[in-house]
């Protein structure tokens, strides 16, 4: 994981209620990125093993119809980010996720839209099924965002479509 001095340039996540990554169901897959990626980005999972645990991101790109949610409204306890409700996800997408732990004492550094994945890093895929809620920082839309927007995911700008 990297750090970026711009604040606010990079869209976080929190993945609120999220089957996979509360162990009840689902998987949570080593993907080693081909690209630069923050926290919240939907990849594809290459299929073939890379190494024990670990897969490729994808060439193939997420495209609109592999993942559908709805905005439910902003999120109380993580001011400024909202929740996305899971409608629908191809089974090979993951949302790229790495618990950003900053190493500085600042709080000012400590911000989590500091932080991004490099190229080469290995994140965790999390898997998404119908329900999941994962909360999204307003800076990782496009649109206007208001409770009830569907949404889908546009893998060229990295962001949750509206």
């Amino acid at each position: 994981m990297a750090i970026d001095i711009r604040t606010g340039s990079h869209k976080a996540v929190f993945p609120a209620k999220v089957n996979s990554a509360m162990k009840q169901g689902g998987h949570i897959f080593n993907v080693v990125l081909a690209a630069d990626h923050d926290n919240g980005d939907l990849v594809k999972r290459n299929t073939a093993w890379a190494a024990f645990d670990q897969y490729a991101e994808s060439a193939t790109a997420v495209a609109a119809a592999d993942f559908t949610g709805i905005v439910q409204g902003e999120s109380t306890s993580h001011p400024g980010y909202w929740f996305v409700e899971v409608l629908t996800a191809a089974d090979d997408v993951v949302l790229v996720y790495n618990s950003p732990i900053s190493p500085y004492a600042e709080r000012k550094l400590q911000d989590e839209q500091l932080f991004y994945n490099e190229q080469g890093d290995v994140v965790q895929g999390i898997t998404l099924t119908r329900g999941d809620l994962i909360e999204v920082s307003a800076n990782g839309f496009s649109g206007t965002l208001a409770a009830g927007a569907d949404v889908t995911y546009d893998a060229t700008n990295k962001v949750f479509a509206i």
